[in-house]
């Protein structure tokens, strides 16, 4: 074509036809891109949920949401979970209270959802509404202490008429009265000094069990038998604040974090392995008696309670059977709860599913080499870690079970880990 105009219209129509065919080619591969951009999403998410990782989840749940892909109606549950573990409660109770709405009440995260739920609105008005709460706090500060007035006032006229009757009578002498005070106080320093609190311990019989599972992960392989030769004590609950602050307070060691949820007998917690270790030795000295950390078999055998079951009193743990993540009623906190206030197992022990992780004396291996029958040498701990068993007040109710474990290195701490004592019997 010898015409210049003709070769310029040839080349816009071809590029134009090019442009058009890459676009079809978009929209029909778009989709696919969507979904595996999706899958991707989602298995991240997944991972960083089961992990733990909350904000790493929700950033990955966030991206979901903005494909704007077709999702599961579970999604929103899950979603309004990690928001809720973030601090998010508004979304969180937009999240599930869509995911409730969708569902009906036989699905198996629903009442989980409403439970989570009610939570949320409960911390949502918490925050909406902190000047009603200052209020009624101002308005019992008050009233106390108009009580409080009217009680000394009560107190002055007694009193009064107490001095009256005894200036009529003949006084004693002041010898008598200051001897008689002086020695009450005397002898109650010397018995809280000498008598520390001791935890109540349970006797166990030796016995013969299997420890592990084939059903397990690989830590928890292979099944096989362990004897325990000696009779030994374990303690009936974990050891709690109240033990341990006798112990700090005697010492002048620095005393456990209880994160504002309250001490008395609530577990102990933010402890590492040492810790834990001396404040055994420290008891056994005032006590003249042997406590130390269970043994990672001696742990097993107790959850077990020396029969063949993978709980040790249940084949699944509902709600109200233990202070876990999905364990705990609606109108429960996210924290520890005090020490027996759950079900006790066949040897009378509480507590061993849930409320707080457990420290062992035992080094974790990836399999039984026979390191869980005893205790560590603490001189030969580095890089190495220590076995964890029982769950806490954030697990959840499918790693509660006998055979789980768990490791950490000795000198960390968390506000879901602490300990119980067994005491060798002579």
């Amino acid at each position: 074509m010898k015409n210049p105009e003709a070769k310029i219209r040839l080349r816009i129509i071809s590029k134009s036809l090019i442009l058009s065919g890459l676009c079809f080619l978009l929209l029909f591969s778009l989709p696919s891109l969507a979904k595996e951009d999706a899958s991707f999403y989602l298995k991240q998410a997944s991972q960083a949920y089961n992990q733990g990782n909350y904000r790493k989840a929700e950033e990955a749940f966030r991206h979901l949401v903005k494909m704007k892909v077709n999702l599961h109606e579970d999604f929103y549950y899950f979603y309004g979970k990690t928001l809720y573990h973030n601090g998010q409660y508004q979304k969180a109770a937009d999240n599930l209270n869509t995911y409730t709405e969708t569902v009906g009440s036989k699905n198996k995260y629903y009442r989980d959802a409403k439970r989570l739920l009610l939570r949320s609105e409960k911390k949502l008005a918490k925050k909406n509404h902190p000047e009603s709460q200052k209020s009624s706090a101002s308005q019992q500060r008050t009233s106390t202490k108009e009580s409080r007035s009217v009680k000394n006032k009560e107190s002055l006229t007694k009193n009064e008429s107490l001095t009256k009757n005894e200036s009529s009578t003949k006084k004693e002498p002041l010898t008598d009265r200051k001897s008689s005070t002086k020695k009450k106080p005397s002898t109650v320093k010397k018995s809280t000094a000498s008598k520390p609190p001791i935890p109540k311990m349970k006797k166990l019989p030796s016995g013969r069990f299997t420890m592990g599972t084939n059903h397990g992960a690989d830590d928890q392989r292979p099944p096989h038998k362990v004897s325990l030769k000696k009779a030994f004590a374990i303690g009936q609950y974990e050891v709690t604040f109240a033990q341990y602050d006798a112990y700090t307070n005697a010492t002048g060691k620095k005393q456990a974090d209880d994160l504002g949820w309250g001490r008395g007998n609530r577990p102990v917690i933010n402890v590492t392995l040492k810790n834990a270790q001396d404040y055994a030795r420290w008891l056994s000295k005032k006590t003249g008696r042997t406590f130390r950390l269970p043994t990672e078999a001696e742990w097993e055998y107790v959850a077990r309670t020396g029969v063949k079951a993978q709980l040790g009193f249940k084949d699944l743990l509902g709600l109200g059977d233990a202070n876990c993540d999905d364990c705990r009623y609606f109108w429960q906190s996210d924290s520890t709860v005090e020490v027996g206030e759950y079900e006790a197992n066949k040897y009378g022990v509480y507590d061993l599913f849930g409320n707080v992780w457990e420290w062992t004396c035992s080094i974790y291996t990836k399999k039984y080499y026979g390191q869980e029958k005893v205790c560590a040498d603490n001189r030969r701990l580095l890089g190495k870690t220590i076995a964890v068993r029982g769950g806490g007040w954030d697990s959840f109710s499918a790693t509660l079970k006998s055979y789980v474990r768990y490791n950490n290195f000795p000198n960390y701490s968390s506000h879901d880990l602490g300990f119980r004592l067994v005491e060798e019997l002579k």
